[in-house]
């Protein structure tokens, strides 16, 4: 621990904010914060979509609502610049997404229709993704 201060004082928490309310009716399966950005937020959801948000300044906000998948997204992945997420879905489908704007990239099917359970860029090469599906 840093100088003289106890586990709890490091882990001190000063509120609690609700980013997430636009997903109540599906879950949440993962929430990362961007590559040294530590107030730029996503979350993927079953509902199809991936909420980007801003922590600060000011109040928490949802920025903007990406959609298009016709199915739950169950991963996503950051770029290393921060100008790309990736989205693997359980419609069969990965996309590629301008997170500044909302914009669709990219839609690629899986070559079999099965579902996507997990994706990833490579940490160097943001022009390689990878991709697992469901057997």
């Amino acid at each position: 621990m840093a100088g003289d201060t106890t586990l709890s004082e490091n882990y001190a928490f000063a509120g609690v904010y609700h980013v997430f309310d636009q997903h109540t009716e599906s879950a949440v399966p993962k929430v990362q914060f961007a590559h040294d950005d530590r107030h730029l937020l996503a979350c993927c959801s079953l509902d199809g979509t991936i909420s980007v948000c801003r922590l600060a300044p000011g109040p928490p906000a949802v920025l903007r609502v990406l959609r298009g998948h016709g199915g739950g997204v169950a991963d996503f992945a950051w770029s290393l610049s921060n100008d790309v997420l990736v989205s693997a879905s359980l419609d069969g489908t990965l996309r590629l997404w301008a997170p500044a704007d909302g914009r669709c990239i990219r839609r690629v099917p899986d070559p079999d229709g099965a579902a996507l359970l997990c994706c990833a860029f490579q940490p160097l090469n943001n022009n390689l993704t990878v991709v697992s599906d469901a057997p």
